[in-house]
């Protein structure tokens, strides 16, 4: 694990690339999308005052042809042709499997107001517990398309170091339309340590911690996506503070 910081490195600069040739390569993608939701509103004009014609149905598939403010005209399958809120927009999906990838309908947009699970592996960088690797589980919500928090628990292990975390963190992530999105991660929690055997005492006992971290999200298809952080932790003990980094690399799925 005393390569992890550079193998984190490494999955950034793939994932840029690879963010690039994507986008390259969906600029002449047609817009066709498959409805998700139990239906969608479909008015005759771009505005909640026209008339509501035609409800698409879960499982239709409709055409992007022009966009307003927080609407979207669209073709439905019989060839007709209306309007369609963003807001309903969004929760469909590309024939990949992907969500919509459209201007101003973003992959935050599409995981607003979802629960979050995820399972995250990294290695101490600095301080006293410098060298020890730890695993840690995350339960959360995603209140805005740029708003997020999030539980942990965790566990560290090193060749004479046992110990467990947890916390809770807020995430904000204002470049969510980005499929790699960078984001401020702030938070609070607890963590207990030990030596084994105890030869040399620890200033990390049973200690409290505040953290903020950087990181960035990659979203793979619907509800799935990479992600790659860096975090600072300043420990409160009974003697001083004592600042920790750590580097990670974790997956996490929206319900």
């Amino acid at each position: 694990m005393k390569d992890l910081p550079k193998l984190i490195a490494a999955c950034f600069c793939f994932l840029i690339c690879s963010s690039v040739v994507m986008a390259e390569q969906g600029e002449d993608a047609g817009h066709r999308l498959t409805i998700i939701d139990p239906y969608a509103d479909v008015h005759s004009g771009p505005g909640r005052g026209y008339p509501v014609f035609y409800a698409i149905e879960q499982g239709e598939t409709v055409d992007i042809l022009a966009r307003r403010p927080d609407w979207y005209e669209i073709r439905l399958q019989n060839g007709r042709t209306g309007w369609v809120s963003a807001a309903q927009i969004s929760r469909t999906m590309q024939e990949t499997g992907e969500p919509a990838d459209l201007p101003s309908v973003s992959f935050g947009d599409y995981l607003e107001n979802s629960v979050q699970v995820g399972f995250s592996f990294g290695s101490f960088a600095e301080g006293e517990l410098e060298g020890s690797d730890f695993w840690s589980a995350n339960a959360g919500y995603r209140f805005l398309s740029w708003l997020a928090a999030e539980g942990e628990y965790g566990k560290v292990y090193g060749e004479d170091i046992r110990g467990d975390f947890y916390g809770l963190n807020v995430m904000l992530e204002p470049l969510s339309q980005w499929r790699l999105s960078p984001y401020l991660l702030l938070g609070a929690g607890s963590m207990e340590i030990d030596s084994q055997p105890k030869l040399v005492p620890l200033d990390i006992e049973q200690s409290d911690y505040t953290n903020w971290g950087l990181g960035g999200n990659y979203y793979l298809g619907r509800n799935f996506i990479i992600r790659l952080e860096y975090r600072s932790y300043t420990v409160t003990t009974d003697s001083n503070d004592v600042e920790l980094a750590t580097w990670k690399i974790g997956f996490n799925s929206f319900f």
